[in-house]
């Protein structure tokens, strides 16, 4: 790794998430998570605990597979629908569609360091299009461009990858009931 890369790594109790980012590359991901018994007495108990939920539409942008099927299988596990595209230009045409079907997506989740167009051009469309739609930014980026000062029009929220997955539908839930 060199001195532009950044690399965060989140421990959890049972495994590692490894984030490994710089700019003008591609973002490296490595998940190491074994697999555990499902306690369904423990899980209906948290269900019931929670109150009532909401499903949300949710657009996932990002260039790296594997971060997409991640961030699917986490909020679908919350009960939310989830579109993603593998990169700015695929994530603006999903948005345009849904659009004019009258299906907007609730939320827009983009990475920032994409090839064809990156996710400060995603969030200018998006609220160029649709204004209340809130704007996610998820990147490995994020404490470099916090330190800056970076702000990105558009963007409401920017989250460190790797995203802390209860936090991330929590902060989902909030931005969309405020908007």
């Amino acid at each position: 790794m060199n001195g532009d890369s950044t690399c965060n790594t989140a421990l959890r109790p049972d495994g590692v998430i490894e984030i490994e980012a710089a700019p003008g590359r591609d973002t490296s991901v490595q998940f190491a998570v074994p697999v555990r018994e499902l306690n369904l007495e423990a899980g209906r108990d948290q269900v019931a605990d929670a109150g009532p939920k909401r499903s949300l539409q949710i657009l996932c942008v990002d260039d790296d597979e594997t971060v997409l099927e991640f961030m699917t299988d986490c909020l679908t596990h919350y009960g939310h629908q989830v579109k993603v595209a593998s990169g700015g230009k695929a994530g603006m045409e999903l948005f345009r569609i849904a659009m004019l079907k009258g299906q907007p997506y609730d939320v827009v989740v983009t990475d920032l360091g994409m090839p064809d167009v990156d996710g400060r051009q995603v969030a200018r469309t998006i609220k160029a299009e649709s204004p209340h739609t809130p704007v996610v930014m998820m990147t490995g980026w994020g404490a470099a461009t916090k330190d800056a000062g970076d702000t990105t029009p558009g963007v409401d929220v920017v989250v460190n990858k790797p995203a802390r997955i209860g936090e991330l539908n929590d902060l989902l839930l909030r931005i969309t009931k405020a908007a």
